[in-house]
This record gives C-alpha cells, sequence and structure tokens, in this order.
C-alpha cells in the first residue's frame, strides 16, 4: 500500500491523537502568528516614535569662557551670542530637519484703534496692563512651550521661518478682546522710549493646557506672567522692534531638531566640525531624555514579545517531540511488520511526516484566521490598539516555513529510539 495513502487512513483512524496534534498545533502557530504581528506594530511604533518625540540639542552662550562687563542695570557677559549666519550653517546638517531660536522681552500690545489691550490679569496700570511676556521664533512649532504640551494651538497655524511681521496671542486675550485670525494688532517694546511699532497679523491662537506650578518658585521674569499673557513674534519683527537695543536681539540659545534620535550623536559630531563657528565659545547639550525613556520602554516590551516567542516555540517542540515519541512507541509492532516486509526506515519516517503534515496542512491555514482575531486582543496587553496589530501574509509564509522544518525535526527526534532497533528486536520487545 503507498505510502501516502497509509498516513491518511492512519491520521483518520487515530482521531483522537490526531485531534490533540491539531489543536496543539493551531495554539501555536496561532500565539506565534500573533505575536510576530505584535512584534511588527512595536518595531512601527518605534519608527514613528523617532519623528515624533522632539529629540534635539541646543547650542548655547557659553558665558565661563567670554568676559563680564558691567552698566547701571548690573553685570552682563559680553560673550558672542549666535549670529544668523551659525544658525544657517547649523541647520544645513544633514539629519536636522528644524530649528527654533528665541529672543525674550516684554513687549506692549494695542488694538487697531491704538488702545493698549488689556492682559487678562490687569492691575489697573495702563504701561503694565499692556504688556506680555513675547518670544521672537524662527520656528514656533518647535517652542519648548508646544512640544511639552503646555500650551496648543487651537486655531491657525504656527509661526515660520519664512513670516514676517506675525504674532500668537492666547485663546483668552483673543475672546476678551474679540480678536481673531487675520486681525491685526500693534507691538512696541517700550511705548514711552522712541521705540518702533510694528503692525503684526495674528495667524494662530493657543489655548493654554497645562497650568504654572513650580515656576512661581523661580526667579524667573516669565514667571510673573500667566501662560494667557504669553505671545509669539516672527524672529526679524522682533529684531525690528529691540533695533535701539543692540544686546537683546540676537539669540543666547537656539534647539535643533532631529529626524532620527537615533543619530543624534552622529549629527552633533558633525555640527561641531564646523569650523566657521568658535565652539569654545558656546555649549552643545543633547536633548533626548524623551526619547530614550519612551523607546526603552518599547525595546523592553519587544524584547519581552521576543523571548515569549521564542519561548512558546521551544515549550511546543518538546511538547510535540514527546505525543510524536509516544505515538511511534505505540506502534512497534506495525514498525516491526513494515520493516519486516521490506520497507525501508526512511520510507517509515516519511510516513510518519507526511502524518504530521497532513495535520499541519490544516492546522496554519486555521490558525492565519483565528490570529487575525486574537492579535488584536493580544496586542492591547502591550499597549497596543488592535487595529495596528495585523498578522499579514509574510507573517504566515514565515510559520508555513519554520513550522514545518520543526516538525519534520520533531518527527526525526522521536523516530531514533525505534529506528535504531531491527524488527526482530522489535518483536522480542513485544513478547
Amino acid at each position: 500500500m503507498n505510502l501516502g495513502i497509509r498516513a491518511v487512513l492512519y491520521t483518520a483512524r487515530k482521531w483522537k491523537k490526531t485531534l490533540l496534534l491539531f489543536c496543539l498545533l493551531l495554539s501555536i502557530a496561532t500565539l506565534v502568528l500573533s505575536g510576530l504581528a505584535i512584534a511588527d506594530a512595536q518595531e512601527e511604533q518605534a519608527e514613528e516614535l523617532r519623528g515624533t518625540t522632539g529629540a534635539s540639542f541646543t547650542v548655547s552662550r557659553n558665558t565661563a569662557t567670554g568676559g563680564w562687563s558691567s552698566s547701571g542695570g548690573g553685570s552682563y557677559s559680553t560673550q558672542e551670542f549666535l549670529s544668523d549666519d551659525m544658525l544657517d550653517k547649523i541647520a544645513q546638517t544633514d539629519g536636522i530637519k528644524g530649528y527654533n531660536a528665541t529672543i525674550t522681552t516684554i513687549l506692549s500690545l494695542y488694538g487697531e484703534d491704538h488702545r493698549y489691550l488689556e492682559n487678562t490679569t490687569p492691575r489697573g496700570i495702563e504701561y503694565v496692563d499692556s504688556q506680555y511676556y513675547s518670544y521672537g521664533c524662527v520656528d514656533s512649532q518647535y517652542s519648548s512651550l508646544f512640544l511639552s504640551n503646555t500650551l496648543s494651538l487651537v486655531d491657525g497655524r504656527q509661526i515660520t521661518m519664512d513670516d514676517k511681521d506675525v504674532i500668537l496671542i492666547s485663546k483668552d486675550l483673543a475672546e476678551k478682546h474679540n480678536l481673531k485670525t487675520g486681525d491685526k494688532i500693534q507691538a512696541v517694546n517700550d511705548p514711552n522710549a522712541n521705540d518702533p511699532a510694528k503692525d503684526v497679523e495674528i495667524v494662530g491662537i493657543f489655548d493654554v493646557v497645562a497650568d504654572k506650578t513650580d515656576e512661581k518658585n523661580n526667579y524667573n521674569m516669565s514667571s510673573y506672567y500667566d501662560y494667557s499673557n504669553y505671545a509669539f513674534i516672527s524672529m526679524g519683527t522682533m529684531k525690528e522692534l529691540l533695533v535701539n537695543y543692540e544686546d537683546s536681539k540676537e539669540s543666547d540659545s537656539a534647539d535643533f531638531f532631529v529626524s532620527d534620535p537615533q543619530k543624534l550623536e552622529q549629527i552633533i559630531q558633525a555640527v561641531q566640525k564646523i569650523d566657521s563657528i568658535n565652539w569654545n565659545n558656546f555649549i552643545v547639550t543633547a536633548n533626548d531624555e524623551v526619547y530614550e525613556r519612551v523607546s526603552s520602554s518599547i525595546s523592553d516590551t519587544g524584547t519581552l514579545i521576543t523571548t515569549l516567542i521564542v519561548l512558546i516555540t521551544v515549550v511546543s517542540m518538546v511538547l510535540m517531540i514527546l505525543i510524536l515519541s509516544m505515538s511511534i512507541r505505540s506502534r512497534k509492532k506495525e514498525l516491526g511488520i513494515l520493516l519486516a516486509v521490506g520497507i525501508a526506515k526512511p520510507a517509515v519516517i516519511l510516513q510518519y511526516a507526511i502524518e504530521t503534515l497532513l495535520i499541519a496542512v490544516v492546522a496554519f491555514p486555521l490558525a492565519y484566521l483565528a490570529s487575525k482575531q486574537a492579535a488584536g486582543t493580544l496586542g492591547t496587553l502591550f499597549g497596543r490598539t488592535a487595529e495596528n496589530v495585523i498578522v499579514t501574509p509574510q507573517h504566515f509564509i514565515f510559520v508555513i516555513s519554520i513550522g514545518s522544518v520543526l516538525l519534520l525535526t520533531a518527527v526525526l527526534i522521536s523516530c531514533i529510539p525505534a529506528m535504531r532497533l531491527k524488527p526482530k528486536e522489535i518483536f522480542s520487545q513485544m513478547e
């Protein structure tokens, strides 16, 4: 009788053993397919993380290597500032996707009717109530206040490096004075001095997401102003407003954001090779704490998933070998008869392999269908949303390939004890 037919008949006759192996293979394949899908979802999240965590480095003045001078307002560092030329050269380094340099000052804001815009916490003094803590920005989306979700843009857009004479104001201020995006207001550094005034267009409105907490405990000028009394203005406009203050219209630091946080150190090294900048006068600081913290968590989860897949595979392999070994041991009489009538041992082993593969042919496709449902549910245990955990045909092909090799290996290992015996030895052991 053909060994293929014998394999089919035996599989049908020993349906209980067949059902046991089927359930085992179905469960193993479903878990492994789900694990692979979750692992891929983790990797996709890691890729997305690289571009969304805001990994950056800061270039700031090194006041320790600069001189000091004094005036009626106290002492101040004479260290050089970051020039526009320096900022442009650093920003052109491969891997930098954007940057933001800031100049901070107190601006007074006025409406189109030239009446001052009273801030959200007035004190009854016109000069004070018209003041706003203001940031001159190259690209406001990279401001730490927006990146940290302290402030959130709710209308309009952010300020970009191509903008001129534009401003962002708070939602509270806009509502108080019935302002909206597209409206124009006037900004001036000191209305009581000979400072120029500039008409600026409101291009965005932000809302305050986080309240100030410990800032009020620090001696920081910005801590005296509620976030609703902050303003962001285009860098070129800010410099024009500060034309009478030479030492105040340059940036003392800038944040540069990279496309891939994993290349942060490499990009910093490339930046520090720009020989037109005297790096003795500046300090470069890497800012990748958020990425490292979240990336470490994702990496740990990925390692856990991989470990579980390997553990499931190893345990399943052991169980498969035990079940097949017990099955072959119970078939010693059949084995002896087959060998006695001249059927070669490789042919017998091939029959056993076909029997196992027949079960796998049914179990694996069903596991593929089952895993499409199970993967999403299991993924939620690892913090993934169900719709992001997808079992792909590539996963199925991988499991079929590796699973078939492991099954054949299990059959060979389980056959070793019996195949070492000759027909006479097998019959003698049965007497």
